[in-house]
């Protein structure tokens, strides 16, 4: 399928800047998976598929904005609009060892009578659709399936538990030095 050039740049910049930031969140955090969405796609899973393939992108240094760099880290990663939810799973071929994107993927379709479109160890694609009558809204579903692929990891040993007894809540603010 083809795009418009205008709608193909706006995806591949927003997924070329949400690289950046899993990457500097996997960096900051130890983390080898990670769970987002993005917008510019719009539900469409090709669109989307374009959206990973910047987020994963070689980091070019003498670009003036960073973009990309976030290919070392497995990622599943989720875009609608109205009516329809795409979803994408990514695993880096040094990690399809420990976890197979078609199966992550499915996993999480299979709790919303989901679609498969395709996929492999390393890419899988596929959709989620609203039925407004049986209650089901993808945005709702959305926001719902993110958490529910970060457990499949955990379960696997694959994504670090929550730990509410860290000191993790504590953030020192600006307010905070005013009072040293």
């Amino acid at each position: 399928m083809s795009f418009d050039e205008k709608t193909l740049k706006k995806v591949v910049k927003e997924g070329g800047k949400r690289g950046v930031e899993i990457d500097g969140a996997a960096t900051m955090g130890g983390l080898q998976y990670f769970c987002t969405k993005v917008d510019e796609p719009n539900g469409n899973w090709e669109l989307l598929v374009k959206s990973v393939e910047a987020m994963n992108a070689e980091v070019d240094e003498a670009e003036e904005e960073r973009k990309g760099g976030s290919g070392a880290i497995g990622k599943m990663v989720f875009s609608c609009d109205e009516s329809t939810l795409a979803v994408v799973a990514y695993v880096p071929a040094d990690k399809t060892a420990d976890l197979d994107a078609s199966e992550w993927l499915k996993n999480v379709l299979d709790q919303y009578e989901g679609k498969f479109i395709k996929g492999d160890k390393g890419l899988a694609v596929g959709q989620i659709v609203s039925n407004p009558d049986q209650g089901k809204f993808v945005l709702k579903i959305r926001d719902e399936a993110l958490p529910k692929a970060i457990a499949f990891l955990r379960a696997k040993g694959l994504f670090p538990e929550a730990d509410s007894d860290s000191d993790s809540d504590f953030v020192m603010g600006d307010d905070y030095f005013d009072e040293i």
